[in-house]
């Protein structure tokens, strides 16, 4: 037999991937944020590129996996300073998370905090700015680290049970963080890690595995929210009379949004609800968000003022059943740490899959589960599992100036069936903003430009291009002159002034900055027709119909 004829093993396909030279030349010179630009444009509106990225990270992750942990910190008189190789092994570990490793990238994350168990810590340890910000962003990587693993555990009928090696390497992580609590209390320092403690602890009480915590805060479950005179503009959802402006807490689904410890981000959960920002939307998968929110209200004087709208989001096929919905609500309030969730959010994935309906009837049926909401459903399936005799109080979609797509089918439905909207993207990803008036169309292969940043630039040329959008704001600064309000402000009335608006969603990132003031500013004024005319015009030259009919109706950009 010669050689490359028969084998015992099953043949790989006959063919080898090539890339020319001048490409490898782009690839080998250009920026690395230019590559990250190149690569997020590729990766958008295509599935199979998409995957066979995933394919090959995991390969490398694979092939290059490190035979031993370097020294991550150095230590010198009254100083301690990170090595160049702990960003190393947080960018493997992020990586790792990100292709569905979840417990290679805990390991990874216990052995850098074994080392920080090992520093000789002192009060200059404790106040350096450095060193409280590699704190909250490993707290902060521990929560992803966790949700990466909860997601493993999906199968098509529920969550399965943890195998004993995964059960090792969660409980390995256990104990490190339970000897860095104690070394904190025993020095009378604040724990820096306790988002990353409760999320692991909330792990492995779900599959039914004691902590081995030795001091875990247990607060008594919320029992609900009760209705009163707010100090706001407020909307009625199902039972609940609610503010008209929801705080989205999407921040805690990625560290890209940046992080903050536990402290900093209660202290300005505490700032929003004492002016009367007390609803907060999350969702199962937003990192910690739930679990961070549910310590919180749970330890507030005034708990039952605080109104928790959260989400069940399918997104992989599912056998719908009792049991199964029974199990995700059950974990939605041990997240929330509550007897009842105010408002559960369903988002379904795929419409070809009618489970939908029945999943929808057995959620509002629930006795837990106060008022049943949907999540980025289009105008005709809202309308069949509303006609299927279900009450729905909301749906959560985007809607903003540049988003106009709610106008064209949704309004008439929701009015028609007593829907109320809760918007999301309202301001365009902050480019909404006094920012922003005057300027030139940002770079988007900057460094500064977020995903978010990104994905409302491309609505924005869709809509009517940067020259359009420049006239917009300056009609939006103008009208904001007359109430002494900013555009972004005018921008949210304008959500606010459509009736079958329930509330408009703004994104909070708590512990990291806040515009409490200029929030609340919507709510100071109403736009009067002249405004309203001067923002029809130049609506009057955007080319909505257009993105209706191409992109398709509401939440249809997840779909495709």
């Amino acid at each position: 037999m010669s050689v490359g004829e028969g084998t015992a093993e099953p043949k790989a396909p006959a063919k080898a991937a090539h890339v020319n030279m001048m490409t490898d030349t782009v690839i080998a010179n250009m920026p690395p944020e230019g590559l990250r630009a190149m690569i997020r444009g590729m990766l958008g509106g295509n599935a199979q590129i998409t995957a066979n990225f995933y394919e090959l990270a995991t390969q490398y992750l694979v092939n290059t996996k490190p035979t031993s942990i370097p020294k991550l910190f150095t230590q010198k008189v009254k100083s301690t300073e990170a090595t160049p190789a702990l960003q190393e092994i947080q960018r493997r570990y992020r990586c790792l998370m990100g292709c569905g490793f979840g417990y290679e990238s805990m390991e990874l994350l216990t052995e850098v905090l074994r080392q920080v168990q090992k520093l000789e810590r002192d009060q200059t340890t404790y106040e350096s700015e450095n060193f409280l910000e590699i704190f909250e962003l490993v707290d902060g990587d521990i929560v992803q680290a966790v949700t990466a693993i909860h997601k493993s555990l999906l199968t098509s009928s529920g969550v399965r049970k943890m195998t004993c090696d995964e059960v090792k390497i969660v409980k390995n992580l256990n104990g490190v963080l339970d000897l860095c609590q104690e070394t904190s209390k025993a020095q009378e320092q604040s724990f820096a890690f306790q988002r990353g403690l409760s999320c692991l602890q909330k792990l492995l009480k779900g599959s039914g595995i004691e902590s081995s915590s030795k001091v875990e805060v247990i607060l008594p479950p919320s029992t609900g929210f009760v209705c009163s005179e707010g100090v706001l503009e407020s909307a009625r959802l199902g039972f609940a009379e609610v503010p008209r402006m929801f705080m989205g807490l999407w921040q805690f689904s990625s560290p890209s949004w940046g992080t903050a410890s536990r402290a900093k981000i209660d202290r300005d959960f505490r700032k929003h609800v004492d002016v009367g920002l007390v609803a907060y939307d999350m969702a199962d998968h937003y990192g910690d968000a739930e679990v961070t929110f549910g310590q919180f209200r749970c330890a507030q004087p005034d708990a039952e003022k605080i109104y928790c709208a959260t989400k069940w989001a399918v997104f992989e096929p599912i056998k719908i059943t009792k049991e199964t919905v029974d199990a995700n609500i059950r974990e939605r309030l041990a997240a929330i740490n509550a007897t009842k969730v105010e408002l559960l959010q369903f988002h379904w994935q795929d419409y070809e899959d009618h489970q939908y309906v029945e999943a929808s009837r057995l959620l509002e049926a629930h006795p837990q589960v106060s008022s049943l909401g949907l999540c980025n459903f289009d105008t005709q399936h809202m309308e069949e599992i509303v006609e299927s005799e279900v009450t729905v109080v909301s749906n959560q979609v985007q809607f903003s100036l540049i988003d106009l797509r709610p106008t064209f089918k949704m309004a008439a439905a929701c009015q028609k069936h007593g829907v109320k909207l809760l918007t999301y993207g309202s301001l365009c990803g902050g480019f909404l903003a006094d920012k922003w008036l005057g300027k030139p169309a940002p770079n988007m292969f900057e460094k500064e430009m977020t995903p978010s940043h990104r994905k409302y630039f491309e609505m924005i040329s869709i809509w009517g291009g940067w020259t359009l959008f420049q006239e917009l704001l300056n009609v939006l600064a103008s009208i904001g002159k007359r109430y002494h309000a900013s555009v972004s402000s005018v921008a949210i009335r304008w959500i606010l002034d459509h009736e079958y608006v329930g509330a408009v969603i703004i994104g909070a990132r708590m512990g990291i900055s806040e515009h409490v003031e200029e929030n609340l500013q919507a709510f100071s004024f109403k736009l009067d027709q002249e405004d309203k005319n001067a923002l029809d015009t130049v609506l009057s030259k955007c080319r909505a119909k257009d993105i209706f009919e191409e992109m398709g109706d509401c939440g249809a950009e997840y779909r495709q």
